[in-house]
């Protein structure tokens, strides 16, 4: 069911709403920067997405991958989302939502949605990785 989420970082100077259905699924991603950060998160399009902060509370880091974008808070250093403006493997560009940092989140509706593990280590996006309990 499409619902309408409010999230922020841990001090909530970073402040969202991204409109979500769960039935859709949920990710893990087994590049550096996601299993590092053990990421969970689900994508989105980004007119679903609506940063209400200013820009000005993030900072962005910048990895390996050149169309991925890492913003994260400024003061607590929660990374609430990514964008990716170049697609990988999907055809369009994409905002990636942490789901920790959704408010009123229903952690078993979370828990009991499709979860698919990406192989972005190896930037094979259409496979799974060989291994992916500790994601």
């Amino acid at each position: 069911m499409l619902r309408t989420y409010q999230g922020g970082c841990h001090c909530q100077r970073v402040r969202f709403e991204a409109r979500i259905d769960f039935d859709h699924g949920t990710f893990k991603c087994n590049c550096s920067l996601c299993s590092k950060l053990r990421l969970w998160h689900v994508q989105l399009r980004p007119e679903a997405f609506r940063l209400l902060s200013d820009e000005t509370t993030l900072t962005e880091y910048q990895g390996k991958n050149p169309v991925a974008h890492h913003p994260f808070c400024k003061r607590c250093g929660v990374h609430v989302f990514d964008r990716v403006d170049t697609p990988n493997g999907t055809g369009y560009p994409y905002i990636n939502v942490n789901i920790m940092c959704l408010e009123d989140l229903d952690l078993n509706e979370a828990l009991n949605a499709p979860v698919t593990c990406r192989n972005g280590l190896e930037n094979d996006w259409d496979n799974p990785p060989p291994e992916s309990r500790h994601l």
